[in-house]
């Protein structure tokens, strides 16, 4: 895996149960990128890059699925010249939690958050209730971990709202990274006071800055921000690729050999008697080790294996993009796979990857379909 690109984020691979990756560029470099989701054997990709940036869409020459999932926009507050306003509501009580509080925090992030969308919710491969057990997760890990901060507020002994804060190892930035303000108690101006609270804190523990950030299109917390000092100055999007590269999901595999008298054959058939297909020779002036096979009969034992095997008769291709990432060489061995996410339905549409690896499990073919199961 290349650490400068991508690198294993555990908490989602736990809570999802599938191999995930996250990376962030500062500069997009589609290659770099499609190079270390392949190495990392990923089954999910989450990767940040400025919003708009040029390039990033360059990762689906190599058959890669991108879903822009979300524009997360980045305010920030100067707290040396700003002074935050008297709380509205000066009767809460604002105080730091501790374990005590989890199962009753839960109960409130459940509240908050169910109908809350972000990034993750638009990946089909993603579980909604493990979505929203995340920022559960999220939530109380800042209430256990020293340079975190998670704000409890209470008003007449009930839990109105949170807040959890993080900061910087040089002590100049703080981020407020998650709010929420129980349902019962929106509307009355406790989500500005949350704002404002912790302005003051951070402030007052020497911050020089403060952070907040969110989903472009939650415009009700921006127009907050901006009352309270804050501006916007930068925007990144998130994508997903949902890679499948690990061993999960597997409907079929066998080996599959496409012989020479194969090729010549489908040479005759189609027309195309490109030398590299047919003679050792001109596949070794064009820089292969041997006669390359069709990358159309590959393309052809998928529909095979699809139509007669699994799912069966009555699948029919909806799509197909295919990568070719090494030669497969013909009369040479490999080994094939056959993915389907969820595993296969009895009707419908599916999502189908298929790989062909040399025998050092080297990925040579590499393609996505989706399918109709009739």
């Amino acid at each position: 895996m290349d650490s400068e690109v991508i690198s294993h984020s555990p908490l989602d691979t736990a809570r999802f149960g599938l191999d995930v990756v996250r990376g962030k560029q500062e500069t997009v470099d589609s290659k770099a990128i499609a190079k270390a989701i392949f190495a990392s054997e990923c089954d999910l990709a989450i990767l940040r890059v400025p919003s708009a940036a040029e390039g990033i869409h360059g990762v689906s020459r190599w058959a890669l699925p991108l879903i822009h999932a979300d524009t997360l926009v980045y305010y920030k507050c100067d707290l040396r010249t700003y002074s935050p306003a008297p709380l509205r509501n000066p009767e809460l009580r604002f105080r730091k939690a501790g374990p005590g509080d989890l199962d009753a925090l839960r109960t409130l992030i459940a509240e908050t958050f169910r109908n809350y969308r972000s990034h993750y919710h638009a990946n089909p491969l993603l579980e909604r209730e493990k979505i929203l057990a995340g920022y559960q997760e999220w939530a109380e890990g800042h209430a256990l971990a020293a340079e975190r901060t998670l704000w409890i507020v209470e008003r007449d002994d009930r839990l109105a709202a949170f807040a959890a804060c993080s900061e910087t190892t040089d002590g100049q930035t703080g981020e407020g990274v998650l709010y929420g303000v129980s349902p019962q108690e929106s509307g009355g101006g406790i989500y500005g006071d949350l704002i404002r609270h912790t302005q003051v804190d951070f402030a007052s523990r020497g911050f020089s800055t403060m952070l907040v950030s969110t989903q472009v299109n939650n415009f009700a917390v921006q127009k907050v921000w901006a009352r309270e000092g804050f501006y916007l100055f930068e925007a990144w999007d998130t994508y997903h690729i949902n890679a499948l590269l690990s061993a999960r999901n597997k409907v079929y595999e066998n080996s599959v050999r496409f012989t020479k008298d194969q090729v010549a054959a489908f040479a005759a058939a189609s027309g195309d008697v490109n030398p590299i297909h047919l003679d050792d020779e001109a596949a070794h002036a064009a820089g292969f080790p041997g006669r390359i096979s069709h990358g159309v009969l590959a393309a052809a034992e998928l529909s095979r294996i699809l139509g007669t095997e699994v799912p069966g008769p009555g699948t029919i291709f909806g799509r197909l993009d295919m990568t070719f990432l090494r030669p497969v060489l013909a009369g040479e061995p490999y080994h094939l796979a056959l993915k389907i996410p969820g595993g296969i339905r009895p009707t419908g549409h599916m999502h189908a990857v298929f790989e062909i690896r040399d025998p050092q499990s080297r990925l040579c073919v590499y393609a996505h379909t989706d399918i109709i199961l009739r």
